[in-house]
């Protein structure tokens, strides 16, 4: 018996251009059975759980089925025998965005492999055009201005002096003038790892061309998407440690540098709640937690910690030039290392231990229907869930059906546990800039971050077995577990350095563009948040595609990147 269709079958699936949408695949299901066949799909991101139903098959038809190529999908389908539903043909198969997919099942042997019947369409293909043409017009602007310069140059009528001109400019420039900025005086690498964050913020909050690695993780696992809040902390945990070491050397009053915390994280946390109002503005709906008020939060613990331990200088002989001196980025600060070891402490017995009414101890996952065939339906998020609808009560993200899970209770990904994960974050981030000013040295301080990176990746490894979504602690971006916390860390480690090679150390790129965001992120995350559907920075697509939104959203980032360069030409800072 022959399993393959024929192409009047085939020609049944139409054009995909214009009968599938973005990430949707046609999947054909021959069923050669005398009776239905009822037909389920699971996404592999929740394997372990029960199927949704997809489809009836009548005996003996072939039948189409669009299916959701954002993650692998797990099929199977189900018979009635004997008074029982049986389940037969489990297979997994990552079905891509409008392909054309055939399936045969029949009583004699079952089913058939999955095999193709009209090629997938390359989208990621237009991500590689877009690198190729931000690069092509970074050679022609790094052109231009060469060009400029050199023309500028010869052509100037001040090229031609006479001896008293040159006399007169050789007593000029024994004394020459410097212009100061307040861009001038920051650190580029630190702008540029602080502006690369928030532009990627920028472009993954306005849909990342609906890419899913530009989209946050379902509930486990990694996607760039995931890394640019973790990014942006640990960047804002390195100015904390320049900064408050620059406010102890000129303020004698700890207190008064506290208070300016105090303020600081104040301001963020009413410009977080002001944002959260854009979507409903009525205070019974009002989120509590955000993006804002995890850094706030976050930030107020670091500074104050970093405010009454740090010392304005380094006074302790032994630590700068004895046995001791090649640990004393870490001597130096036991105090705030001893705290945040109680934090974490106490954050990992919470989830642990925390008892949670219908619920295992140490839950992690999403709960829904999927999950352990629903046996864990109101358990999303664990104790962190809990916690947050207990305190917040409706005043928390309110998303409850999720396209991988199903129906899950409410819980926030900036909630108060995940806001406590974020400190440790921020800490690292502190550390780094520790390096940046204890040692001097250009190999002192990049071995030292390559090392911290490559020690907080093992330990994530550890704790998540070195799998997408096992091990004791899984990586969760939803939890901002720890193995997360640790994993976003150590790719924060390592990438700085290769930004402060680059710009700081050997000089071979000056940070642009990115150092013009980063010299006012809050701004332009504010900014965009307010403008994230008005003109010109988003339209309405008519034909939607990835490629479409791909360069709207491209557009929008890029358009943030042009207001963050004006702002740094008329040398504007925006601070909280």
């Amino acid at each position: 018996m022959s399993f393959m269709m024929s192409s009047t079958e085939v020609a049944t699936c139409g054009d995909t251009n214009t009968t599938l949408g973005i990430d949707e695949a046609c999947f054909y299901i021959f069923n050669l059975y005398n009776y239905p066949v009822l037909f389920y799909t699971i996404a592999w991101e929740a394997y372990w759980g029960n199927g949704m139903l997809q489809a009836r098959l009548p005996p003996q038809e072939n039948t189409s089925v669009v299916l959701s190529t954002k993650h692998p999908l797990h099929i199977y389908y189900k018979v009635k025998e004997k008074g029982k539903l049986l389940e037969y043909c489990h297979e997994t198969y990552p079905f891509k965005e409008h392909g054309s997919y055939g399936w045969n099942i029949s009583s004699e042997s079952l089913c058939s492999h999955i095999y193709v019947l009209r090629e997938p369409t390359e989208n990621y293909l237009h991500i590689v055009k877009a690198v190729m043409i931000y690069i092509l017009l970074a050679i022609l602007w790094t052109t231009s201005k060469v060009l400029v310069r050199v023309i500028r140059g010869k052509l100037m009528p001040d090229n031609v002096h006479d001896d008293l001109d040159r006399l007169q400019e050789t007593e000029v420039s024994t004394h020459p003038v410097i212009r100061t900025t307040k861009s001038s005086t920051r650190i580029r690498s630190v702008d540029a790892f602080r502006g690369l964050s928030v532009l990627l913020m920028i472009f993954v909050n306005n849909g990342g061309g609906k890419y899913v690695i530009f989209n946050h993780s379902a509930w486990f696992g990694l996607t760039i998407a995931d890394l640019v809040l973790p990014w942006f902390a640990w960047v804002m945990g390195l100015t904390i440690a320049i900064s408050k070491r620059a406010e102890l050397r000129v303020m004698t009053s700890r207190i008064k540098i506290t208070l300016r915390s105090l303020l600081r994280s104040v301001i963020l946390i009413f410009l977080g709640l002001m944002l959260n109002s854009t979507q409903d503005n009525s205070f019974t709906n009002l989120r509590f937690p955000g993006v804002l008020q995890l850094l706030a939060v976050s930030y107020f613990v670091c500074a104050t910690l970093e405010t009454i331990f740090m010392k304005p200088h380094s006074q302790d002989t032994l630590l700068q030039f004895g046995r001791f001196a090649s640990f004393r980025d870490i001597l130096d600060s036991w105090p705030q290392w001893l705290i945040m070891t109680c934090i974490v402490t106490t954050h990992t017995l919470i989830t642990f231990l925390l008892p949670v009414p219908d619920c295992p101890r140490g839950y992690l996952g999403p709960g829904g229907q999927y999950d352990h065939r629903g046996k864990y339906v109101n358990c999303t998020a664990g104790a962190a869930g809990h916690i947050d609808r207990t305190i917040f009560g409706t005043h928390i993200y309110s998303k409850t059906n999720d396209s991988v899970y199903g129906p899950i209770l409410p819980h926030d990904p900036e909630g108060l546990m995940n806001t406590i994960s974020a400190i440790l974050i921020v800490y690292l981030g502190v550390h780094a800039g520790k390096i940046l000013l204890l040692y001097y040295q250009y190999n002192s301080r990049v071995i030292r971050w390559v090392l911290w990176g490559i020690l907080t990746g093992i330990i994530a490894g550890i704790l998540c077995n070195f799998e997408r979504q096992g091990g004791v602690i899984p990586v969760s971006k939803k939890m901002m577990s720890l193995s997360f916390v640790l994993t976003c860390s150590c790719f924060a480690f390592l990438l700085y350095a290769v930004l402060y090679v680059l710009i700081d150390y050997r000089q071979y790129w000056s940070g642009a563009p990115f150092i013009y965001a980063g010299s006012n992120p809050i701004f332009l995350y504010v900014g965009h948040v307010l403008t994230k559907d008005l003109f010109p920075w988003a339209w309405n697509i008519s034909n939607p595609s990835h490629e479409s939104y791909l360069y709207m959203n491209l557009w929008t980032t890029t358009l943030w990147g042009i207001i963050a360069y004006l702002l740094h030409r008329k040398d504007i800072i925006v601070t909280v």
